[in-house]
């Protein structure tokens, strides 16, 4: 069973939220979006819920809308996930068989089954507590009759939660007690004569190094003394293990080592954090081949932690290969190269709260995905996390534009802009994607011919106001530097055969013009780097009224997004 859609409403920073899910699902967004919310919010209903008399909420998984507000005054927790067939026939006969049994099957007119579970949690006045409850829905929403607690019970033995959380300790999950080394540990899968040997050998090995150990003997003549005390029993009170002398006690002492580049072989908590964090990963990966019950769903924070750049990217591997429907959490743009953007689920706040944001299969053609895909998510797949994207023609204004922010003070990072080139993928096709994820666009363009042409470009969205986006406040970016002081810089790369080709003056009129018109292109890229530290070195007189207006535009519509 397969988690199609979850809404949440009220819980925790979360107002109201409608999330769909698919086989793999990736959530992304700024820090306190909700992505570690909504794998909670799963975990607390397919995992943690038991009885209703039992709350599993905490009073600040409540929505606190302002800073005076209280659990008390909240409104409710509502919590709903819903299973759902993608396919008519896709559960088995004994799956539907038992969903009948418990009344909580739902068949739609296309002959598709759904479950759906309702968790509430509020302040009841009457019991001076907070009430907890759950219910089947019908398909317009309505509480099921006469639904019992074993009907949650199959639910949560049909599908198995597994949460591995951002911050993983690996001298805790390769202990004794790490939930997902330890059933390793118990399933020895002995026959008692195999393990009556196992054990006789442990002994003898036990005798022969307590034996070699001289010092020994005067532990266990001193500590015999004890008896003279306390009485403990009869015979020899004192036996020293050496080694483990029971199959159990040697299992719970097993360790975990790693080899080195050198060939040592160390203990995994001792190596990196990124090593450790994989390994954590690794046996997680095969805790889910060996042991999960029912359809698991595997929810992962951040497996990124820790991971070099191109580990990162080799690990996508690994977590599809993982069985299961899986729900991943990340930071990572090296990740998102890796992801389809179908998959894609971008939280963010809103003046309506956190909402989900998602490209929908069929917004982009074939070329479209082929173009976005080489030039923006597998190439800048940490532009996805951006709020605004300014959108320029060329690697020209690439330099220019983050230079003058740095000249005005302006920290475009922080504000969560990012530049992108338009000139290979086109602006109709950067403006669906961004829209489609809930992130703002402003397109800056020369004045010539690709300027209008990227307006053009956006005829096919049918939204005229997304048209006053595209500005065209020079003729071309070079002219428009050279013409407001920056001629010095580019000198150093004009050729003396292309300036004495040039007919005009300094001074005259359309002198830059035809200067940038014998420029040579190949310095074109060099050139602009040059302005861009002259620009951050003159500071706010370095940068054009121009300039200064496109990144006032986009530094507010980063800030309203």
């Amino acid at each position: 069973m397969r988690v199609a859609t979850l809404r949440i409403e009220n819980f925790r920073g979360i107002k109201r939220l409608d999330l769909d899910l698919d086989e793999i699902t990736v959530l992304i967004g700024e820090n306190n979006t909700g992505k570690t919310a909504v794998l909670d919010a799963l975990r607390i209903c397919l995992r943690d819920l038991g009885p209703r008399r039992r709350v599993v909420f905490d009073t600040l998984d409540f929505h606190l809308a302002e800073a005076t507000s209280e659990p008390a005054t909240a409104a409710p927790i509502r919590i709903e996930v819903r299973f759902s067939e993608q396919a008519a026939g896709e559960w088995s006969d004994a799956l539907v068989g038992r969903l009948n049994r418990d009344s909580v099957l739902q068949v739609d007119d296309a002959g598709l089954g759904h479950v759906i579970l309702r968790v509430t949690c509020e302040y009841d006045a009457a019991s001076r507590d907070f009430a907890q409850d759950w219910s089947f829905l019908n398909l317009d929403r309505q509480p099921l009759p006469r639904v019992g607690e074993r009907a949650l019970a199959g639910i949560q033995r049909e599908v198995s939660y597994f949460y591995l959380q951002a911050l993983r300790d690996a001298q805790y999950h390769f202990g004794d007690k790490g939930p997902f080394w330890r059933p390793f540990l118990k399933d020895t899968q002995l026959p008692e004569e195999k393990k009556a040997e196992i054990e006789n050998k442990l002994r003898e090995v036990n005798e022969l190094v307590v034996s070699s150990h001289d010092s020994f003997e005067r532990v266990h003549d001193g500590l015999g003394r004890v008896q003279d005390v306390v009485p403990l029993g009869a015979g020899d009170v004192v036996s020293i293990e050496a080694v483990p002398g029971r199959i159990f006690d040697m299992l719970a002492k097993a360790r975990v080592n790693l080899g080195t580049v050198e060939g040592a072989k160390i203990p995994v908590g001792r190596h990196g954090e990124g090593t450790q964090s994989l390994a954590v990963l690794m046996l997680f990966a095969a805790f889910l081949e060996a042991w999960p019950e029912g359809d698991p769903i595997v929810a992962l924070e951040e497996p990124e932690a820790h991971l070099h750049p191109s580990a990162i990217r080799a690990l996508q591997r690994l977590v599809s290969g993982l069985s299961g429907q899986k729900l991943i959490s990340t930071h990572s743009g090296d990740l998102l190269a890796e992801i389809e953007i179908q998959q894609i689920r971008r939280l963010a706040r809103t003046r309506n709260g956190i909402q989900s944001f998602r490209v929908p299969a069929g917004l982009l053609s074939g070329e479209e995905t082929r173009k976005f895909n080489y030039h923006v998510r597998q190439a800048r797949g940490e532009l996805l996390f951006a709020r605004c994207w300014l959108l320029v023609e060329g690697e020209t204004e690439c330099w220019i534009f983050p230079a003058a922010a740095r000249a005005l003070g302006i920290d475009l990072d922080r504000e969560g802009v990012r530049t992108v080139a338009y000139k290979h993928s086109g602006v109709g096709l950067l403006a669906k994607v961004a829209n489609a994820l809930g992130i703002a666009w402003y397109c800056v363009g020369d004045n010539d011919d690709e300027g209008p042409k990227a307006r053009t470009t956006l005829d096919p969205l049918d939204s005229s106001h997304e048209k006053d986006r595209v500005v065209l406040p020079y003729q071309n970016i070079e002219i428009h530097l050279l013409s407001n002081g920056y001629g010095d810089v580019y000198d150093a790369d004009m050729p003396n055969q292309n300036r004495n080709k040039m007919e005009k003056q300094p001074g005259e009129t359309n002198y830059w013009v035809e200067y940038a018109k014998n420029f040579p292109k190949k310095y074109k890229t060099h050139a602009a780097a040059r302005v861009a530290v002259e620009m951050e070195k003159r500071g706010d007189d370095g940068v054009t009224a121009e300039i200064r207006a496109v990144l006032d535009r986009v530094v507010s519509l980063a800030r309203d997004a």
